[in-house]
């Protein structure tokens, strides 16, 4: 019989049941919350938010988690690795991971908080292997983890993926300009903008040739200028430097062609099978607010937003449009973005 120790490791090693919550670098700590899989498909974001949803929590160190996930077990092998939406935010990354896990061969991470900590830390290779294996984890043999980022983590794409030699990534986007409108046509744009900012500021910083900025000093459409330039620069230099293994998305094309390029993303992460299952369940969740399914959303809702910015803040969007080309002229390693402006 297995000692408690050994039946601790089984049960974390072979389900997504205790899930990776959190960590602490400095105190090798780690926190797994005890997940079932409907709280995973509710939440649409696993950080602090879904702690009420947890029937369980356990701190063990890191050294413990590293064990018990390369202990034997479970149906060990039969777990495909995580695959990934990237995004800048606002742009229908969590209405597509609600699509892709409309079939029960997916099982849905949404925001995990541990790859905030990681692309907030300076050297996140440490802990990233370790982090890709518990988020692998999954129900079911043969199910798939699909873990939708945070849009302040797009410096992990190439990390990831060059760590996890089987996984892919969607980066899905919208033009500059509806990113402009979609913001300052919210009624509380500054609490997004502003409370990344200082992640965003980082990845800048890392642009060879940037300019020197101070977010602090950045007006509100300047800012959503910062996070769109920074977050389509690093989806669009993963998607030049793996080809393969990522596909770009315009959230735009996915409203206008939503059959085609479902399909064509679906079939992209290994969902040949769960095409017509996923096309079915379309119609009933593009019609519900993403982040909180039970309330209604539409095509129209998005157009009204889109066209409140434009109409009461339309100054301010062509400002910020006219600061974001100068940048692109300035700063060659921003190049390639100038093209997805939809000016």
């Amino acid at each position: 019989m297995a000692d408690s120790n050994q039946a601790d490791a089984d049960s974390i090693r072979s389900s997504a049941l205790w899930h990776f919550h959190d960590f602490d670098a400095d105190e090798g700590t780690a926190s797994l919350l005890q997940l079932t899989e409907a709280a995973y498909r509710q939440a649409s974001f696993l950080d602090q938010r879904v702690e009420p949803q947890a029937s369980a929590r356990r701190n063990i160190s890191m050294s413990d988690l590293e064990n018990a996930l390369a202990a034997p077990g479970g149906h060990e092998g039969m777990m495909p690795a995580a695959n990934f939406i990237f995004h800048h935010g606002h742009c229908g990354s969590t209405l597509l991971s609600r699509a892709l896990a409309a079939t029960e061969r997916v099982l849905p991470l949404r925001e995990p908080l541990t790859l905030r900590r990681l692309a907030a830390d300076s050297n996140p290779e440490g802990l990233l292997r370790l982090t890709l294996a518990a988020h692998s984890r999954t129900f079911r043999p043969r199910q798939m983890a699909i873990v939708k980022a945070t849009s302040t983590c797009n410096s992990l794409i190439q990390p990831i993926l060059k760590t996890s030699t089987e996984s892919r990534a969607i980066l899905i986007f919208v033009p500059l300009e509806s990113f402009l409108a979609g913001m300052l046509g919210k009624q509380s744009p500054a609490l997004d903008l502003k409370g990344h900012a200082a992640q965003r500021h980082t990845d800048w910083k890392k642009i060879h040739g940037a300019p020197e900025i101070t977010p602090e000093q950045l007006p509100e459409a300047y800012l959503a200028v910062l996070a769109w330039l920074t977050s389509m620069n690093l989806m669009l230099a993963a998607a030049r430097e793996l080809p393969e293994r990522t596909r770009l998305l315009s959230f735009e094309d996915l409203l206008i062609q939503p059959e085609s390029r479902l399909e064509e993303n679906a079939r992209f992460i290994g969902l040949d099978h769960e095409c017509q299952m996923i096309l079915d369940a379309w119609p009933d969740i593009s019609t519900g607010y993403s982040k909180k399914p039970d309330e209604p959303y539409s095509a129209f809702n998005r157009r009204r937003t889109l066209q409140r910015g434009r109409l009461l803040r339309g100054d301010e969007i062509r400002s910020a449009l006219a600061w974001a080309r100068e940048l692109v002229s300035d700063v060659t390693g921003l190049e390639e973005t100038r093209a997805f402006f939809g000016e």
